[in-house]
């Protein structure tokens, strides 16, 4: 079920901040996932790439420090988005 915000966003509302955060993340997955992937095909059709390996361990990282910071971020309390 995808993530819908009803209402205009309040940038200082704190859920949906965390709702930022796991969109620019998920953003971040597609992206190194299309990368990653196309770089290894590139590499298994046509040249050995030597630096492939540390690239793809190197951005994981990062992708995983991301994650971490999303959880780690969570608001406290969720507050209901239909409050009226």
């Amino acid at each position: 079920m995808p993530i819908k915000w009803y209402g205009n966003g309040d940038v200082e509302d704190p859920t949906y901040k965390h709702f930022s955060r796991i969109v620019n993340f998920v953003i971040h997955c597609m992206i190194f996932t299309a990368l990653v992937s196309g770089v290894w095909l590139f590499k298994e059709i046509k040249h050995p790439l030597e630096f492939f390996n540390y690239f793809a361990l190197g951005w994981a990282t990062i992708l995983s420090a991301h994650l971490t910071y999303v959880i780690l971020n969570k608001p406290q309390e969720t507050s209901t988005i239909n409050q009226k």
